[in-house]
């Protein structure tokens, strides 16, 4: 048995699998490094899985569906919906629409 640098006792299967998943890390690291930089310059998220990334821009969480209308973008007589101006959709952090004079 081989004692870690934290004094716990490994086989030799479990070093070679904690190798062989570091090689994995860099390998991945280097085929989406030019995807990841982007998106990091985009401020999206990123989830990492063994052989996947993922990327979430979080601007979508600040997205909701109109409650007035449902989402659906028309009010009452299928006119365009006056709190969302027809898109269905309200945005968290834009401020109110005003109404031109």
């Amino acid at each position: 048995m081989n004692v870690g640098p934290a004094g716990v006792t490994a086989n030799l299967w479990t070093l070679i699998r904690a190798q062989a998943l570091a090689r994995h890390w860099e390998l991945s690291d280097a085929l989406f490094a030019e995807i990841d930089g982007f998106a990091l310059v985009q401020g999206w998220a990123i989830n990492r899985r063994r052989t996947r990334h993922s990327y979430r821009d979080p601007r979508f969480d600040r997205v909701v569906a109109c409650s007035t209308c449902g989402g659906e973008g028309k009010g009452e007589g299928g006119h365009a919906c006056r709190t969302c101006k027809g898109d269905g959709l309200l945005n968290f952090f834009e401020p109110p629409r005003r109404r031109r004079r």
